[in-house]
């Protein structure tokens, strides 16, 4: 019965609003004004009124019982809705890590491909020690390769930095924007040479360009590389671009903000370059 009524509830309510109507004017059809009515027509007009009467209580009950399953319904979709959006907010967010980190394997294997005079040691970024003096990252190995300090660690974008200190599988690696970084960098367009040593801000990642010639046409924008002096890094892995220029308070020299193309914010897997021809 109650399947039944589930099924049409709706017909069932249409059809009492339809006849709710045409009883009352059933019921009252007879009592014109000024005519005189015998006692079968009054009590069959009496038992009309209860009738209409009761049919609007059972017309309101239904209406409220009908209205209540709609809103029980309405609040079951609302529920179900909520759970399949944050479902499809958990796949996307899955996919996009996915398809991100697609990407920084194609990077990977495009640098390789780039550059295969490298010895590359893929490793894992497992955590990051800021300071405002130190930046350091540390990162881990799969393979059982040997690391060694001032091995250079490189990304697909550039240099990152140097390993410190290893312990196993494991290194401390200082990056391009510690004070305690040093490399050998000349200009992509000039070639005017420089070294270039991290700032240590606790803010940005910013490098600084110094011992760069009065004489040298460095401008904003500029690309500097490593220039494979100092028997670290081999030549033309990308530092990063000049972003501002300054006179040295020696007068002989200028000095330039590096912004480095690596952004190590972000970063999650590097590669340890552990030889190459230089």
């Amino acid at each position: 019965m109650y399947s039944i009524w589930q099924r049409h509830k709706r017909k069932f309510i249409l059809l009492l609003l339809a006849l709710f109507p045409i009883v009352m004017i059933a019921g009252w059809g007879d009592a014109r004004l000024g005519h005189d009515t015998n006692m079968a027509s009054s009590a069959v007009r009496q038992a009309m009124r209860w009738g209409n009467y009761a049919g609007s209580q059972l017309a309101g009950g239904l209406l409220d019982v009908s209205t209540g399953w709609v809103d029980s319904e309405l609040e079951e979709e609302n529920d179900d809705l909520k759970r399949e959006n944050a479902r499809l907010k958990e796949e996307k967010s899955r996919l996009i890590g996915v398809l991100q980190e697609n990407e920084r394997l194609r990077q990977m294997v495009g640098l390789k491909t780039r550059r295969p005079e490298f010895n590359l040691v893929p490793a894992r970024v497992i955590s990051r020690d800021t300071s405002p003096y130190f930046r350091v990252v540390n990162i881990r190995i799969q393979s059982d390769v040997e690391l060694k300090p001032r091995m250079p660690v490189i990304v697909a974008e550039g240099v990152v930095g140097q390993v410190h200190e290893v312990t196993g599988k494991f290194a401390e690696v200082i990056i391009l924007s510690d004070p305690r970084h040093r490399v050998d960098a000349i200009s992509q367009r000039t070639r005017a040479q420089a070294i270039v040593a991290g700032l240590g801000h606790e803010r940005d990642y910013n490098a600084r360009l110094s011992y760069l010639s009065e004489m040298d046409q460095v401008r904003e924008g500029d690309i500097i590389v490593t220039s494979g002096m100092g028997g670290v890094f081999p030549k033309e892995l990308i530092i990063g671009t000049v972003s501002t220029i300054e006179k040295s308070e020696r007068g002989l020299f200028q000095e330039a903000t590096l912004t480095p193309a690596v952004d190590f914010s972000r970063l999650e897997e590097v590669f340890v370059l552990t030889e190459a021809t230089r």
